[in-house]
């Protein structure tokens, strides 16, 4: 018997030391494939911004172009006093009048010819808003965090992708602290990190990037360690850091849907925790507003900010996409890479860096979550939250980075 009990010892310390190797040979097989995409990039990743350039492209663009005639559109009181006016589908307005010559071509050309990206748009509002001008005057649909963030990269680096690079780099980190925080296990956390780092649709925001749903990845994965670190210590500094990177994490893209979401969320992982709860939201919501610390600084009110919250609901209101055409677009995309976007045509494309991965990990992912729940009580947070995007994007007509928030969580818990 005590033979045996020897033999155990040995194999155990034999796959302990295996298992430190493997974790080691993940860790570096991620950092050096994260920068593989970075050198096979690089000379689109870090060529110098150029801001009159960009200045010139914005105003032929789409955006620019719907300056005249979306107030007809969007009867709002406080767009109206504030000069703003917002999208307005170019496309259509273009097609409408090339409508004469029976020409697509001409169309799509003119289209193509004016339309310019949301990570340059982006970069191009970030550096506008670094440079003082108020939020509320420039593509205030979506909060201005991120955008900050895009013009500090400019700014500092006369390049709009530094920071998002950065960011990138950390998110994969935090994939592997929350994982150990789960597992207590270092070679699961290691798999985890590899994992995250050869997915197609990660490195994906760092190459065509800055896009914010990298941001608000980031800023949802501190939420959690945050929280993670109080349930295990129970110190108030956790909740308060956790409500702070809340905020930053409203901060990121368009408030009433993700507040939403993200409010369900925590209310239901946290339900039995009302005054840690309340912490988190007071801390959250005064974060939020510190974002907009130019839009006061302007001369705003908390009226007209609560008019500015109001102006952008509406102007989603008005976007007139049938939503029940898209439900469920997001499983399409996942199972054929393939999904519907919400153009006049609801033309159907294909997403090059789809991969069967995605059906895999997917079907992986939901089949392990009752197992998860049952066996790791710190991976309740987690869970709650793959159920609730999942009836989001359900819902929600989808880019097929918005999966992003969906996968990295699933990876986690594979």
């Amino acid at each position: 018997m005590q033979k045996l009990k020897t033999s155990f010892q040995k194999i155990k310390r034999k796959i302990n030391k295996n298992n430190k190797v493997v974790s080691v040979l993940c860790i570096v097989i991620g950092i050096l494939y994260f920068f593989y995409i970075l050198t096979l990039n690089s000379k689109m990743l870090f060529s110098k911004y150029d801001p009159i350039q960009a200045e010139i492209k914005y105003s032929q663009s789409q955006w620019q172009q719907s300056q005249n005639v979306a107030v007809d559109k969007i009867l709002d009181e406080w767009a109206i006093k504030n000069n703003y006016t917002g999208w307005s589908n170019y496309e259509d307005e273009t097609a409408n009048k090339l409508k004469a010559q029976s020409n697509k071509q001409k169309i799509i050309k003119a289209s193509q010819d004016k339309g310019v990206s949301d990570s340059f748009l982006y970069s191009y509002v970030g550096y506008k808003y670094i440079n003082g001008i108020n939020p509320s005057l420039l593509n205030p649909e979506h909060p201005p965090l991120a955008k900050y963030l895009i013009g500090l990269s400019i700014i500092i680096f006369s390049n709009e992708h530094i920071v998002g690079i950065g960011i990138a780099f950390i998110v994969l980190l935090l994939v592997a602290i929350i994982s150990y925080q789960i597992y207590n296990s270092i070679f699961l956390a290691s798999i985890m990190f590899l994992i995250t780092a050869l997915f197609p649709l990660f490195t994906d925001q760092i190459v065509n990037g800055p896009q914010l749903e990298l941001y608000q990845l980031f800023f949802f994965l501190l939420v959690v360690h945050l929280l993670l670190m109080w349930t295990k210590k129970k110190k108030i500094i956790y909740v308060l850091f956790a409500g702070v990177f809340f905020g930053l994490l409203l901060s990121t893209k368009t408030l009433l849907p993700f507040f939403l979401l993200f409010g369900t969320w925590l209310i239901i992982g946290l339900w039995k925790q009302w005054k840690v709860l309340l912490i988190i939201f007071f801390v959250g919501a005064l974060t939020f507003c510190m974002t907009y610390f130019s839009f006061f600084a302007q001369g705003g009110t908390l009226r007209t900010f609560l008019g500015l919250q109001k102006y952008i609901v509406t102007f989603y209101g008005h976007s007139n996409i049938p939503l029940f055409e898209f439900v469920g677009n997001y499983l399409r995309l996942i199972f054929t890479g393939s999904w519907k976007f919400w153009d006049t045509a609801r033309s159907v494309t294909a997403y090059s860096e789809w991969n069967i991965l995605w059906p895999i990990i997917f079907l992986i992912g939901m089949y392990k979550l009752k197992i998860q729940w049952s066996k790791y009580k710190y991976s309740h947070l987690l869970i709650w939250f793959i159920i609730l995007y999942n009836l989001f994007v359900f819902i929600v007509p989808v880019f097929p980075r918005y999966l992003l928030l969906l996968f990295t969580p699933l990876i986690i818990l594979i």
